[in-house]
């Protein structure tokens, strides 16, 4: 007779039908988790697999060439060898401890600090996983030893990539600027972090810095099999490399030649810049800033203390006078006060003042003096800017009334506005009004005295070289304000990519005066130079007519600074000039020759040296 079914079953059974099920259950989650693994995310768990016996090397695009208008080389690219360490490979993994004695090992055999090479090490390690650029452009002799002892030195690999060469050393330094390594706040910069990794080269100033878009190459890739141990077996032949593409080639409105005559017109250790524009078509042909600096020495990154010295010091060569400096004009702005004065009607080229100049000027119970100390007597407009009658410009201000001279400066003339040229970190100028002064001063704790010394160019108006560059050009062509441009044209392999280039429409902008008005200023320029006791006569050059003004800033810190503005030829200009020397006195024969060296290089060059050689082979 069987068991009846609601008959319990003993306890052994039940037990054992209890580890049956566990046991069914257990196998059914291998089974659906190894379904998950080869079914489901095999794809993905595949790659990882590759990932991890393949290592991905970078290979870096060469940044595009830099030009003149002539098509000769400023920037380039050369061949390098950039020493690597991977902090992660399994000889680190299984001794942490021996990273440090290798890196320090790696620094003594590469001429660097081992403090500083572990420091470095240790901080890239936290912050990426990829392998870390220990040197860059180590010399052959450490390429071989590191070569042969590798079997020594886990991890540690050669790899070549560009090094960004400037085959003139400091020449145009300011213009071109330099490259140097993304730092990690950039990186946090989505603008950035999308498209650059730890170690990469960016455009740190200049034009590297301002077409960095365009000069900048994309990356490649090559894939590496990597054996247990981590370490390269060959490149894969399944898996083709990424081929790097070059940066764009630009050509630059910069002539080496006048930049060359520009940059040596300059006394040794002397500081300033000259900016030389085209007036026809706003085209840089010269930007020079004194002192200036080797790019070279970022492309292979440099130590913090050779950073502290040229960032500090005083000299300030990483300072770019020529866009970053604004200084107070001084009689370089005596041309645009007399085009306010006949602007607005307070004056006609034949107006004398009711004082003459007899070395000052009484304004109340003050006295303003003239350069001059002898004084210049009762001038009409062509002699008072021959001859820089400050007295003459004191009663033309007056006359004019403080607003309504800075509304024609600020406004039509724009001087409190960057140009725009294509180059970073341009600075304003200043030009005050009746409110900028209660603004800073207070209402009424200002004199009106003050009128006086702006319409000289002194106080608080402040104008950078470029912009006084920019200013001269309007007054030779006639009335238009060019923004000064130094890229001329882009090529991509070998291509002209005109659409890369800024708008034309955009680059000039024809002001609202008097053609008429702006010939008698011209006329008056011309006397600066030409005429008998006119102070601009260091800038004559032989066949060409050159007009211009000089200038002399008072300097509160110190000896006054020089400056001198001019263009030429006169009836029909192709080049104008801005000239600014700190510290070195009066413009007439500070800044002057400088302007003389430039317009005698574009007017009179020297025959190439080949030239010159084969003429000297023949006498």
């Amino acid at each position: 007779m069987g068991r009846h079914d609601s008959e319990p079953l003993p306890k052994g059974r039940r037990r054992e039908q209890v580890v049956v099920a566990a046991v069914a259950c257990a196998f059914g989650l291998v089974i659906l988790q190894l379904f998950s693994l080869q079914v489901l995310e095999g794809a993905k768990y595949r790659d990882l697999s590759e990932e991890n016996r393949i290592r991905v090397e970078v290979l870096t695009a060469p940044r595009g060439e830099i030009k003149d208008r002539k098509g000769r080389l400023l920037a380039d690219n050369v061949p390098s060898f950039t020493v690597t360490i991977d902090p992660y490979d399994k000889a680190y993994v299984q001794d942490p401890s021996r990273l440090d004695s290798t890196v320090a090992r790696l620094g003594a055999i590469l001429a660097m600090d081992p403090e500083a090479a572990i420091a470095k090490v240790k901080k890239e390690k936290r912050q990426s996983f990829v392998s870390i650029r220990v040197k860059r452009n180590v010399d052959l002799a450490s390429v071989a030893y590191v070569s042969e002892h590798r079997a020594e030195l886990p991890g540690v690999d050669v790899e070549a990539e560009p090094l960004r060469r400037y085959p003139y050393g400091a020449f145009a330094s300011h213009l071109l600027g330099y490259v140097g390594e993304i730092s990690d706040k950039e990186l946090e910069n989505p603008k950035y972090s999308s498209s650059y990794v730890r170690g990469d080269l960016i455009g740190r100033m200049g034009l590297e810095r301002q077409y960095e878009r365009l000069v900048r190459g994309v990356d490649g890739k090559r894939f590496v099999e990597v054996n247990a141990l981590g370490r390269k077996a060959e490149l894969l032949g399944d898996k083709r490399p990424i081929l790097p593409v070059r940066g764009a080639d630009i050509t630059l409105s910069i002539d080496l030649d006048l930049q060359r005559a520009a940059e040596d017109a300059f006394q040794p250790g002397a500081r300033g810049a000259v900016v030389a524009m085209d007036p026809r078509t706003g085209e840089v042909l010269a930007l020079a800033s004194k002192p200036n600096y080797d790019p070279n020495e970022f492309s292979t990154g440099i130590s913090q203390a050779r950073w502290n010295e040229m960032s500090q010091g005083g000299n300030y060569p990483l300072f770019n006078r020529a866009i970053q400096a604004a200084y107070p004009p001084g009689s370089t702005l005596k041309p645009f006060v007399a085009l306010a004065g006949l602007a607005e009607k307070v004056i006609t080229p034949a107006t004398t003042f009711h004082d003459g100049c007899f070395g000052y000027y009484q304004f109340g119970r003050r006295k303003f003096g003239c350069w001059d100390k002898d004084g210049h007597g009762w001038t009409a407009l062509r002699t008072a800017m021959a001859r820089s009658c400050d007295v003459y410009f004191y009663q033309l201000g007056l006359r004019l009334g403080l607003d309504r001279l800075s509304s024609f400066m600020t406004k039509r003339l724009t001087l409190r506005d960057r140009t725009g040229i294509d180059l970073p970190q341009e600075r304003r100028g200043l030009y005050p009004s009746s409110e900028w002064y209660d603004k800073n001063y207070g209402v009424g704790r200002w004199s009106k005295g003050l009128i006086l010394n702006i319409s000289i160019g002194q106080g608080e108006s402040s104008l950078t070289p470029v912009k006084l560059a920019q200013l001269t050009s309007m007054v030779a062509n006639g009335g238009t304000l060019w923004r000064p441009r130094i890229l001329r044209m882009v090529h991509r392999d070998g291509r002209e990519q005109p659409g890369e280039l800024p708008a034309g429409d955009s680059l000039r902008k024809v002001l609202d005066l008097s053609p008429r008005d702006l010939a008698q200023v011209r006329e008056s320029m011309i006397a600066v130079v030409n005429d008998g006791g006119g102070t601009g006569g260091a800038a004559k050059v032989e066949s060409v007519l050159v007009a211009g003004k000089t200038g002399t800033a008072q300097n509160p810190h110190g000896n006054d600074h020089a400056l001198f503005i001019c263009f030429a030829p006169a009836q029909n200009p192709e080049i104008a000039v801005a000239v600014m020397v700190e510290n070195a006195g009066h413009g007439s024969t500070a800044a002057a020759p400088i302007a003389q060296k430039v317009l005698q290089a574009y007017f009179h060059p020297a025959p190439p040296e080949s030239a010159a050689v084969a003429l000297g082979s023949r006498r």
